[in-house]
């Protein structure tokens, strides 16, 4: 799963800024991309490394991870800001948010058991995002210079309309040209020729899912067998190739997209989407959740969702829904600092969860982490003013697999 994070140097918000604005804590610092040898080395090392130690790499990298999360909480994380001046609530987002999550239509030509595109069927749904909505959302993260991720995904298939994600892409690039702009594809309609396109276009990331056919069965043999498959489809190398019980991951070499894939046994892999999908929900969610923080969700008609995993076109999530992009009055910063203010309250400590998080598993807290990530999570609400959203005692979270 991807995990929002760019490696560079980190740049500290001003003091000066901070106290003209009335933040109460500073905020954390915003980390800037860094290009160049030594920052292609430094991946390579890593790669090399994960692929040699992959259980060690995972767990120091998620502790590392919640410690980073756990750390950047301040106050204004946790209370609706509606009466902020633009600037707080620009500086608020512009800390936290490492991922903007939107479609660019609603069309996927699949029906996938362990996606609630099985009660929402969208093969026949051809309305595409209006792109002067998205183009308002690239324009409010150039001025932030925002240099974290743009990722086109959710419950559509990108590629099923490739010249509307391509014009889209490209007014990314203009009105937000430092963001790391990324796609998530089901590979169906990619070819060599497609990938050239979007590179061209200014595409920095691909994330490739391989399915397997209806009649097929998970096996490791087969995850390497549709790996294959794909870098012989589009003329690339594998550069590396994690192994779990559940899954295949592989990285490939493609100059100026970072290219990789997944190949996951969804029999064991799967979450619940918010309760949609039964068959996935765990017995009680008791780990908190960086979504909300750190992620920023835009279904195509400019909903914005609290998650990835809460959609805009199911009345069972209809409730769950943050705010509308679609008529230019509100702003992204606006809904970030607002109601999603009231859902982070709700996700970030340790305890029982509300409906829809109740049974979700979507990024949950290993359970070797819990207790010293209660720890630091106690001592930060407690710096910050919160320690009313601590639980007394860290309780065992449910493994996730």
């Amino acid at each position: 799963m991807y995990e929002g994070r760019l490696v560079g140097e980190t740049i500290a918000p001003p003091q000066d800024k901070m106290k003209a604005t009335g933040l109460t804590t500073p905020l954390p610092p915003v980390r800037r991309g860094k290009a160049g040898v030594v920052y292609k080395v430094s991946r390579l090392i890593a790669r090399t490394t994960e692929s040699l130690m992959p259980e060690m790499v995972s767990r120091r990298r998620e502790r590392r991870d919640w410690e980073r999360w756990v750390h950047s909480l301040t106050p204004e994380l946790l209370m609706e800001l509606p009466e902020a001046a633009a600037e707080v609530k620009r500086q608020v987002f512009q800390a936290n948010v490492t991922r903007v999550e939107i479609e660019t239509h609603a069309k996927c030509n699949r029906v996938c058991s362990f996606c609630p595109n099985v009660i929402m069927d969208r093969r026949m749904n051809n309305t595409v995002a209006d792109a002067a909505m998205l183009d308002r959302v690239f324009d409010e993260l150039g001025s932030i210079d925002y240099q974290r991720q743009i990722c086109v995904a959710r419950y559509s298939e990108p590629l099923t309309n490739k010249q509307y994600l391509y014009e889209r892409l490209a007014a990314a690039r203009v009105r937000a040209p430092r963001a790391v702009l990324a796609i998530t594809t089901n590979t169906d309609y990619l070819t060599a020729t497609v990938l050239k396109q979007l590179r061209d276009v200014g595409l920095n990331t691909m994330y490739m899912s391989l399915y397997l056919r209806d009649n097929e069965r998970w096996s490791l043999e087969l995850a390497r067998t549709y790996s294959n498959r794909l870098a012989k489809k589009l003329g690339v190398r594998i550069l590396t190739q994690r192994e779990t019980p559940v899954s295949v991951q592989c990285t490939y070499e493609y100059a100026g997209v970072e290219l990789s894939s997944t190949c996951h046994n969804w029999d064991e892999y799967g979450i619940d989407r918010g309760g949609l999908i039964q068959i996935y929900s765990q017995q009680g969610r008791l780990g908190p959740c960086r979504d909300p923080f750190q992620t920023f969700v835009i279904d195509y008609n400019g909903t914005v969702t609290p998650c990835c995993c809460v959609r805009s076109d199911l009345a069972e999530h209809s409730k769950f829904l943050m705010g509308d992009l679609s008529s230019g009055e509100t702003s992204i910063f606006d809904v970030y600092a607002g109601r999603l203010a009231a859902w982070r309250r709700g996700v970030v400590s340790f305890g029982k969860k509300s409906s829809p998080c109740s049974s979700c598993r979507h990024r949950d807290i290993r359970e070797d982490l819990v207790v010293p990530i209660a720890t630091v999570l106690e001592n930060q609400l407690q710096r910050i003013g919160r320690p009313d959203f601590h639980q007394p005692s860290a309780p065992v979270s449910s493994p996730r697999w």
